[in-house]
C-alpha cells in the first residue's frame, strides 16, 4: 500500500473494485451516503439489488464495448488481451471515456465509480484517470468465493467452477492493476457487520476524508444495510474442505481476508503474482476443457430448451384439456344441479297432483252432497210452494173476512147514526112528554133507553170478540208465513191495517158514547135514578 499527496484542486474518484455479487452495490451505496457523487445516468434497482445498483449505465455499456472490441465479455474468466492497450481502439475509447465521465459526473471533485468490469480493464482506466487529472482511490472488496459462485450458479446456471474462476480473475486483475495506488482492502462481511469500522479504516489508509459523517448519516446507512441483501451464505471453513476450490482461490481469499483485518502486506504481492502466473499458464488448458464443457452445456441447453418448449406445449395442451375438463365438470355439475332441480320439481308436481286428486275427490264429494242438498231444497221449495199457496188461500179468506168486517163495521156505524138520530128525535119527544107527562112514563122510557144501550154494548163486545178471534187467526197465519219473508211482511201489513180498523171502530164506539144524544139523555138518566132512589 502507498499514499500520495495531492493538491487541493485534484478530482477524487473512489473506485470500487470487486467481482460481481461481491457487495459492490452495497459499498457504493454507503460511499454515496458519505458524500460521494453518483453518476447522472444511474442504473435502476432490480430483483438482485432492490435497494439500488449505484452503477452508471453509460460506463457499463462502454466497458462492455471495450471487452467486446478485445474479443471478450463480462463473463469471460480469461485475461483481457494485453495488446489491446496499444491498439487504436485504446485512443478511441479514451476519448469516449472522457465524454462519459464529463456527462456522468460533470465537475464533481469527489465521486464514486463502480462497475465490476473495471477490474479487468485497469490499464485503460488508469490511463483515463491520468488524462482527466483524476486521483483514483481504490477500494478492493471481496466476498467468500463460494458464495459468489453459488449466487451465479443460481442466477446464471453456471457450474460452480466457472464462478470460482471468474472470481479469481477479477480479484487478481483488480489487485495487480491497482498496486501502488491509494487503496484499501475490505470485504462484504466486514461491511455488513461493521460499516463504520470499514469507513474509518478507508479514511486512515487512503488519507481521504468523507464530507458527510454524522449521527443522522449513520442512521441512514444502518437502514440501508441489511442482512436480507445477502442471499447466499457460506462459512469460510468450507473453502478448505471443498475439492472444487483450488489452492489459487483459497490462497487469494486468505490474503484478501488478512489485508482486510491487518492491512496490506507487500510480502503477499509475490504470492499473488505467483498465483496469477500459474493461473495464466494453465488457462489455455482450462479454456479447452471449459469450452468443450460449454459446448456440451450449450447443446444440453438447446436440447433442454427444445424439451422445455415441448413441455410447455404439452403443458399448454394439458392446461387446455384441464380447462376443458374443468368446463365439462362445471357442465356436469350444472346438469346434475338441473337434474336435481328437475327431480325436486317432479316431486313437487307429484305432490301437487296428489293434492289436486284429493281436492277433486273432495269437490266431487261436495258436489254430490250439494246435489243431494239441492234435491232436498227442491222438495222443500215444493212444500213451501204448497204452504205458500195455502197461505195465499187463507189470506184471501182473511181478506174476505176483513171485507165483511169492514162492511159490518160500516153497517154498525150507519145503524148507530140512524139510531142516534132516532134516539135524538125520541128524546126530544120524550123530554116534552116528561115535562108534561107523568113520572112513570119517564121512568119507563129511561129503562127502555138503558136496555137499548146495554144491547148496543153487548153488540160491541161481540164485535170485539170476533175481531180478537180474527186477530188470533191472523197471528197464526203470520207465524206460518214467517218462513217466507215477502209473505210475512204482507201479513204484518194486513195485521197492521186490521188493528188500525179496530182502532177506528173503538174510536167510533167511544164517539158514540161521547155523542151529544148520549150526553143530552144524561140528566134524564140522573132524574130517573133519583126518582128510583126516592121510591
Amino acid at each position: 500500500m502507498s499514499k500520495k499527496k495531492t493538491t487541493s484542486k485534484s478530482r477524487h474518484a473512489v473506485v470500487v473494485l470487486g467481482m460481481h455479487r461481491s457487495g459492490t452495490s452495497a459499498l457504493a451505496g454507503v460511499l454515496a451516503r458519505l458524500g460521494c457523487d453518483l453518476p447522472a445516468a444511474i442504473m435502476p434497482p432490480n430483483a438482485v439489488n432492490p435497494k439500488g445498483v449505484y452503477e452508471s449505465l453509460k460506463i457499463c455499456k462502454m466497458n462492455d464495448a471495450i471487452l467486446a472490441s478485445g474479443g471478450s465479455s463480462w463473463d469471460d474468466w480469461q485475461a483481457f488481451n494485453p495488446g489491446w492497450v496499444k491498439s487504436p481502439r485504446m485512443e478511441e475509447f479514451l476519448e469516449r471515456g472522457a465524454e462519459v465521465l464529463s456527462e456522468d459526473y460533470g465537475k464533481s471533485r469527489l465521486f464514486v465509480l463502480k462497475d465490476p468490469r473495471i477490474c479487468r480493464l485497469m490499464p485503460f482506466w488508469t490511463q483515463l484517470f491520468q488524462e482527466r487529472k483524476t486521483q483514483p482511490v481504490y477500494v478492493l472488496t471481496h466476498r467468500n468465493p463460494l458464495e459468489v459462485a453459488r449466487s451465479l450458479e443460481k442466477s446464471e446456471g453456471w457450474p460452480l467452477a466457472t464462478g470460482l474462476l471468474l472470481w479469481l480473475r477479477h480479484v487478481l486483475e483488480a489487485e495487480s492493476g491497482s498496486r501502488g495506488a491509494r487503496r484499501c482492502c475490505t470485504s462484504y462481511d466486514r461491511l455488513l457487520t461493521d460499516w463504520s469500522g470499514v469507513v474509518s479504516t478507508l479514511q486512515s489508509r487512503t488519507g481521504l476524508n468523507f464530507p458527510r459523517v454524522s449521527t443522522r448519516v449513520g442512521a441512514d446507512v444502518d437502514a440501508f444495510l441489511s442482512r436480507d441483501l445477502r442471499h447466499s451464505v457460506e462459512q469460510a471453513e468450507a473453502m478448505v474442505d471443498n475439492p472444487l476450490v483450488s489452492k489459487w482461490v483459497r490462497g487469494t481469499f486468505e490474503i484478501m481476508e488478512r489485508w482486510t483485518e491487518q492491512g496490506e502486506n507487500d510480502a503477499d504481492h509475490g504470492v499473488l503474482d505467483q498465483i496469477r502466473e500459474e493461473f495464466e499458464a494453465s488457462a489455455p488448458m482450462f479454456d479447452q476443457l471449459i469450452q468443450a464443457m460449454q459446448a456440451r452445456i450449450t447443446r444440453d441447453e438447446v436440447a433442454l430448451g427444445e424439451l422445455q418448449s415441448s413441455v410447455e406445449s404439452r403443458t399448454a395442451d394439458l392446461t387446455a384439456l384441464t380447462g376443458q375438463l374443468d368446463q365439462a365438470g362445471k357442465d356436469v355439475a350444472q346438469l346434475t344441479s338441473r337434474l336435481q332441480e328437475g327431480d325436486e320439481r317432479l316431486q313437487e308436481l307429484q305432490k301437487t297432483l296428489q293434492e289436486v286428486e284429493q281436492d277433486r275427490w273432495q269437490i266431487r264429494s261436495a258436489l254430490e252432497q250439494r246435489s243431494q242438498e239441492a234435491e232436498d231444497v227442491g222438495r222443500e221449495n215444493k212444500e213451501n210452494a204448497a204452504q205458500v199457496k195455502d197461505l195465499e188461500t187463507q189470506l184471501e179468506a182473511l181478506r174476505a173476512d176483513q171485507a165483511g168486517l169492514i162492511a159490518e163495521r160500516d153497517q154498525v156505524g150507519k145503524s148507530a147514526r140512524m139510531m142516534r138520530l132516532k134516539l135524538q128525535d125520541e128524546f126530544e119527544v120524550q123530554l116534552k112528554e116528561v115535562l108534561t107527562a107523568q113520572r112513570r112514563h119517564a121512568d119507563g122510557h129511561s129503562a127502555a133507553l138503558d136496555a137499548e144501550v146495554q144491547g148496543l154494548t153487548a153488540a160491541l163486545a161481540k164485535a170485539r170478540q170476533i175481531e180478537e178471534h180474527k186477530a188470533e187467526e191472523l197471528q197464526r197465519l203470520t207465524a206460518d208465513r214467517d218462513r217466507s219473508v215477502s209473505e210475512r211482511e204482507a201479513q204484518a201489513e194486513t195485521l197492521g191495517q186490521l188493528q188500525h180498523r179496530i182502532g177506528e171502530l173503538e174510536q167510533m164506539a167511544a164517539a158514540y158514547t161521547n155523542s151529544t144524544s148520549w150526553k143530552i139523555t144524561a140528566p134524564l138518566r140522573r132524574i130517573v135514578t133519583l126518582l128510583r132512589g126516592r121510591s
